[in-house]
Formats: C-alpha cells, sequence, structure tokens
C-alpha cells in the first residue's frame, strides 16, 4: 500500500460498534404495550435489532400472528422512534474492546467513519451520548443518502466524505447488508461474530470474520487493503 494512503475503518453502528439492542428493545416494548400486547424478551429482539425499527415493529407483531396496516405501522414507528430518542443511551455501551481498537487504529494515523441504516440524528445522538462522536470523520445515516445499505453507494458515499478511498478502506459490521455493500464496493470487509447473528452465507462472503476486538489494530487493516492491491 502506498505511504501517502491514508486507510479509512469504516463501521457498522448497531451490532457492530454499539450494541445497542437493549434500548431498541426497550422502545419496542413500550410500543407492544401501548397496543395492549406483552412485551418480547431481549434474546427474541436482539437478532432483529439491526433491521431497523420498521422491521422489528413488523417481527413483533408476526410473532403474535397479527398485521400492521400501514398507518398503524406509521404510528407506531413514530411511538417507537419518540421513545427511543428519548432512551437511546439508557443500556446501550460499545462493545467490548472497540475503543481500544479504535485508539489502536487512530493511533496509526488511520482515519474512522460510520455507515449505518440508523437515521444520521439518531445515529449522531447515541454517539454523542456515549462520548465517541469526535473519532469519526463522517458519519453516514440510512436518510444521508438515496440508497442505503446493502446498495454500495451508501458506503462509497461515507468513505468520500471521509476523504479516503474504496481501494484503501475496510468496512466492519454484523450483518449482510455492510459485507454485501462492501462487496458491491470492491471493500474488504470484516464481519464480527459477535452482532446480531451473522447468516452462514454471510460468514462466507466477508473477507474475514474476527472473534474479539482485540483482534483489530493497523496491520490487520493494512493487510486487508494490501491484498486487495495486489488483485489490481
Amino acid at each position: 500500500m502506498s505511504n501517502q494512503v491514508i486507510p479509512t475503518v469504516v463501521f457498522d453502528l448497531d451490532g457492530t460498534l454499539v450494541d445497542t439492542a437493549p434500548d431498541l428493545a426497550e422502545a419496542l416494548n413500550h410500543c407492544l404495550g401501548h397496543a395492549g400486547l406483552g412485551a418480547d424478551a431481549l434474546n427474541v429482539v436482539r437478532p432483529h435489532a439491526g433491521h431497523g425499527a420498521r422491521a422489528m415493529l413488523a417481527a413483533a407483531y408476526e410473532r403474535r400472528g397479527l398485521d400492521l396496516d400501514e398507518p398503524e405501522m406509521q404510528a407506531a414507528l413514530e411511538r417507537f422512534l419518540a421513545y427511543y430518542e428519548d432512551h437511546i443511551a439508557d443500556q446501550s455501551q460499545p462493545f467490548p474492546g472497540v475503543v481500544a481498537a479504535m485508539d489502536r487504529l487512530s493511533g496509526a494515523g488511520f482515519n474512522m467513519a460510520v455507515c449505518t441504516n440508523k437515521r444520521e440524528r439518531l445515529s449522531h445522538l447515541l454517539l454523542e451520548a456515549l462520548g465517541l462522536s469526535d473519532r469519526f470523520v463522517a458519519i453516514c445515516g440510512a436518510d444521508t443518502v438515496k440508497r442505503r445499505k446493502p446498495h454500495h453507494d451508501h458506503l462509497l458515499e461515507t468513505v468520500a466524505r471521509a476523504q479516503g478511498r474504496a481501494g484503501a478502506s475496510v468496512m466492519i459490521g454484523d450483518s449482510a447488508a455492510d459485507i454485501e455493500a462492501a462487496a458491491g464496493a470492491d471493500v474488504a470487509s470484516i464481519l464480527v461474530d459477535f452482532g446480531y447473528g451473522p447468516e452462514a452465507a454471510v460468514r462466507r462472503k466477508a473477507t474475514i470474520e474476527i472473534e474479539d476486538y482485540r483482534q483489530l489494530d493497523a496491520d490487520l487493516v493494512e493487510s486487508l487493503i494490501d491484498r486487495r492491491y495486489s488483485r489490481l
């Protein structure tokens, strides 16, 4: 890799950088309670926590053999998002080891960014509440771009806003949306296996998989970028 290229490390947010499932589950259960329905346990909600509020609501109603028509869904979404914004970091925490990993990457001179299907405003609120927002040169949410993940445009726009280059970037995520966006952008990908339940097909498509953020350092990122350059 050329010494003139500053690598960009792009993180997904929910299920990769921060374990947001507890607060998302509380927002979901607030909506279910409002509808006179029983609460879901965290372990039931967790696999859906990275898919967005609409998908979480739809899955919760499907588990009960119920449907939400569009007006009902819109009302539930507004209720979900309002509650979630007010409780965005009650229980959410960075995944173990990720802050130390980011210290290693920033110490090596790398840029970091966030590419998430969470709304941009909520992403900023969450990262600010956790004291993490200043670490990122760009934060691109689902509503920042016309086509969100898994479309590769979302990742490419994030890299561009970070003043990086796709060929000198790595995407870190826990879901198909992250890994497919990286593949479409021809960007190396790292799958974290402790997120919200990546499928077997996603594991096969990722460039590599890590079990712990202690494995993430400058040498690993540079090796993935060098591997990409060797194919050009």
